[in-house]
């Protein structure tokens, strides 16, 4: 519904603020001018239905309430009167670097601050500034009861159809009403004038922009700026805006009333649909799709941090509530809120100050430490370990490695353990004065007598701490020996006790069809062969696909003199380097291990001009492993980077060729082509992308997959080669001079951290593998191998070898893993599963404990609808691509429950 003179344009003002928690000043400053912004909306409130959007956060209200905490009941009387509006986000985050499920938690804990104060959100999905946005947004839309999302970067110009608003359908069939925000974005309409002629010229400009994409006849005016407080005498301006726009209509509204219009006109319009990810809005706006590798080790400790929390933390918290032993759903709320502390797009996009990167990096450490007490907490009491009680039976203590399989199936393969033996008592405090104690020998040891196949890696010493509640610590000088063992059989989600005893016999040898073998320059096993040659070229074969590539590795080295938001190369492009030489580290038979190392000699400009140039050497080293009975293999690299301006790739030569890409991303899997670059057009596209956990070039008879440990920029060359950022070495927040988007993304502020001068590390894995909807199960059970392999650690305080712990097994085709937590309501276990493939299938979860009652369910956990279980079943259907999540109640006292029977492997 177009505007006409029956209908003439409706203009809705709403006035905000767009609040970069942390940018270019720290988070301590910033507040302080929220303090004062918020204490005017208090102390001078406007007239009645006069809102004022607090950009979409709720993390603005905690931040308020830590310094003004005796003025909760009046922000939450402005809150439930409508005079402040907030939410449904806890923080405006990126929306490509995080997992669906890390934006799924950026949504309850918004919910869940506006519940403390008795109010709730908008119902729009409100996201002005992130630098685009996942293909599955409606999804996560539709999962929490928005039928609306308002954007501005990523959509837009001559790639999509005009006007403000269409439908965006998600991959699994989602859709919901799209708003699109004018090219100016959030500021469109800031500092209305009050006079009368420059309201009319203002009019003029707002007509001229707004009327030819007003779709549905109604459009929205964002009043407001970055970091701005309310406009003095904004009234005065919506009302000379309104004279001026006559027969036009304008008019104050909030958000929600903004909603409701466009919503409601939308209800009977034919409008456009819109599919997958919105990454490009060229010729429209600046997208910023350069900032995937700036300060890229922050950006993988984030996502090792957030995979810790969702697929290590949750499930053994929520496993350990179902048996009716332990709550920690507070505690892990309270981890989740540090991590998302640095969800902020100019945060996590490392798009912001060297002071608000440190503050990151103070948090993830935070992070970590909270994730590893919970995890180590949850173990030991599934484990049914009593800190206290073992205490007092010192005497009587024995020790095994605990080896966790984070899958929710049966697993058998390589773990990677630590066996911790004690040396001597170290005691703390003024009795250690004086004390000595003799070395315990250094004596042989296998896990359960022998039957399980071992491989040691290396040693070394440290301290080692075993806490208890109401006790000291007992503490020792250890050996901590590193080593791979081979566990069969792991239950899903589950734990497997392994004792260290005194051999008795030789220790169990792995079958020679499935070890692994290792000489000199080369390593195999029944599935691969990988060669070092005399040239530094690394020969990979994959016997299973009859696919060999000559070359696998490369490294390439270029200037940049770019920003933190965009990458500009300096030609020469250096690589792949030279070549020093490579040696076995371990041979086998259940880890192979060649180290090879190369040094790339790189041109450094030493003006800007580029006039004076030096060449500095960097020396790369690289770690390829290979498992018994793996399929894939891993890669680890590693240098120390001592030069400036310059971004440093590893490539990986798949040798297909025009292939296309299916990368992962939030909930689904995504297929990406590169971006054209439209006339004109104030931005240059690049041609990067965000490698989330995979991504897999796809010929017509094969494959090649490459997995990462953390988020990373890749991108895809013609010939198939898949390069990955390592780092990006920059040292300015923002530059006005590229030639790749002239003019400042954001205030220029030196930021000299941000040349990542010093150590650097990144993990990969390279599968080779067949086409077709069988590989898509095939590429997720590898996904996990890589990034959750089964890990094991010695507990040294037990009394008694702990039984094997049964948790939950997911069963179907095509159905991966999302999440296992406790909910919200703090009654049931969420388990939530993505369908990847492009038919419904059926499926089940079956937990190691009696279920009352089982439930399908929202995104945001409303209950929808029961499902049928049997016993501990709980069976489904998952439509194609669809998230299904499901609510299940344990059953009185679960940790009494029947015998599991784990699902078969697959």
């Amino acid at each position: 519904m177009t505007a006409d003179a029956s209908h003439p344009l409706h203009i809705c003002v709403v006035v905000h603020t767009h609040w970069d928690r942390e940018w270019y000043q720290p988070v301590g400053r910033f507040r302080q001018r929220l303090v004062a912004l918020l204490d005017e909306l208090l102390d001078e409130p406007e007239s009645p239905g006069a809102a004022f959007l607090l950009d979409g956060q709720t993390v603005l209200l905690d931040d308020y309430l830590a310094v003004r905490p005796e003025r909760r009941d009046a922000l939450r009387d402005a809150l439930q009167q409508g005079a402040i509006e907030a939410g449904p986000w806890y923080v405006l985050g990126d929306e490509l670097i995080p997992s669906g499920e890390a934006l799924v938690r950026n949504l309850l804990e918004g919910r869940r601050v506006l519940q403390r104060l008795h109010a709730v959100a908008p119902p729009v999905l409100y996201s002005p500034d992130a630098f685009g946005h996942p293909a599955m947004l409606p999804a996560l839309a539709s999962g929490f009861g928005f039928p609306l999302i308002i954007l501005w970067r990523g959509y837009g110009g001559p790639a999509w159809p005009p006007g403000d608003s269409v439908r965006w359908r998600a991959p699994d069939g989602s859709t919901v009403l799209l708003y699109h925000l004018p090219p100016d974005g959030y500021e469109f309409g800031s500092t209305l004038p009050e006079d009368d002629g420059a309201a009319a010229s203002r009019w003029a400009r707002v007509r001229d922009v707004l009327e030819p994409r007003a779709t549905l006849g109604v459009a929205l005016l964002p009043s407001g700026a970055d970091h701005h407080a309310r406009q003095r005498g904004v009234a005065a301006g919506v009302s000379a805006l309104a004279r001026a726009a006559r027969p036009a209509l304008v008019s104050r509204c909030s958000l929600a009333e903004f909603a409701g219009r466009v919503v409601r006109r939308a209800a009977d319009a034919t409008l456009p649909v819109v599919r997958g990810e919105l990454r490009d809005s060229y010729g429209y706006a600046w997208t910023l799709q350069g900032t995937f590798a700036s300060r890229a080790a922050q950006k993988r400790r984030y996502v090792r941090a957030e995979r810790m929390l969702i697929r290590d933390v949750e499930p053994w918290a929520a496993l350990l509530w179902a048996r009716r032993q332990l709550d920690q759903r507070p505690l892990v709320q309270s981890a989740w809120r540090t991590l998302l502390l640095c969800q902020p797009h100019d945060t996590l996009c490392g798009c912001a100050s060297d002071l608000v990167a440190r503050a990151m990096d103070a948090r993830l450490d935070d992070v970590e430490v909270q994730g590893r007490g919970l995890r180590e907490d949850a173990l030991l009491a599934l484990a049914g370990v009593d800190p206290d009680a073992a205490h007092g039976h010192r005497a009587e203590w024995r020790s095994a490695v605990l080896v966790r399989n984070r899958c929710p199936r049966p697993r058998s393969g390589v773990a990677d353990i630590e066996i911790v033996r004690v040396v001597r008592p170290a005691p703390v405090g003024p009795g250690s004065a004086g004390f000595h104690a003799v070395d315990a020998p250094d004596t042989p040891f296998v896990l359960r007598n022998g039957t399980v196949p071992l491989q040691l890696l290396g040693e070394s010493r440290r301290h080692d701490r075993v806490e208890a509640p109401r006790h000291y610590p007992v503490n020792d000088v250890v050996r901590v020996t590193r080593a791979v063992a081979w566990v069969d059989a792991a239950p899903p989600y589950g734990l497997t006790a392994l004792s260290i005893d005194t051999p008795r016999t030789a220790s169990l040898a792995i079958p020679e069809s499935r070890a692994v073998r290792a000489g000199t320059h080369w390593m195999e096993n029944a599935a691969l062969r990988v060669e070092i040659l005399p040239e530094g070229a690394v020969r990979f074969a994959s016997r299973e696909t009859s696919f060999t590539c000559e070359s696998l590795i490369g490294f390439e080295d270029v200037g940049d003199v770019g920003d933190l938001y965009t990458h500009s190369p300096r030609t020469p492009v250096v690589g792949p380097g030279t070549f020093l030489g490579a040696h076995v580290v371990h041979a086998g038979p259940l880890r192979a291990e060649l180290r090879a190392s190369w040094r790339l000699h790189i041109p450094v400009d030493s003006s800007r001009d580029g006039r004076a140039r030096t060449a500095r050497a960097l020396t790369v080293h690289a770690s390829l492993q290979l498992d018994a009975g793996a399929s894939f293999l891993r890669v680890h690299v590693w240098g120390d980077n001592g030069c400036a301006d310059h971004r440093l790739r590893i490539v990986f030569a798949t040798g297909l060729a025009g292939g296309t890409v299916q990368a992962d991303a939030a909930f689904a899997i995504v297929e990406r082509t590169a971006v054209a670059e439209p006339p004109h057009a104030a931005e240059t596209p690049p041609r990067t992308a965000p490698l989330a956990r995979h991504s897999t070039v796809v010929a017509p008879d094969r494959a090649v997959t490459i997995y990462s440990d953390g988020l990373a920029e890749y991108e895809v060359t013609p010939s198939g080669d898949v390069a990955i950022t390592l780092l990006r070495a920059v040292g300015e927040l923002s530059r006005a001079d590229l030639p790749e988007r002239p003019g400042h993304a954001g205030w220029p502020l030196p930021t000299p951290d941000a040349q990542s001068l010093g150590p650097f590390q990144a993990s990969f894995a390279i599968l080779a593998h067949a086409t077709g909807d069988a590989t898509v199960d095939l590429v997720e059970r590898i996904a996990d191998d890589v990034l959750l392999p089964l890990e094991g650690s010695t507990l040294r305080s037990l009394v008694t070898v702990p039984e094997d712990v049964i948790g939950i097994a997911l069963e179907g085709d095509g159905l991966v893993c999302s999440s296992i937590k406790q909910a919200e309501s703090g009654t049931d276990i969420v388990l939530r599963c993505v369908n990847r493939r492009r038919l419904e299938v059926p499926g089940s979860w079956h937990v190691g404990f009696p279920v009352a009652v089982a439930r399908r369910a929202r995104l945001d956990e409303t209950p929808l609808h029961e499902l049928e279980v049997h016993g501990n079943r709980v069976n489904f259907r998952a439509g194609p691509g669809e998230i299904v999540t499901v609510l299940v109640s344990p059953e009185g006292d679960a940790s009494a429950g029947a015998a599991f029977i784990p699902a078969p492997e697959s």
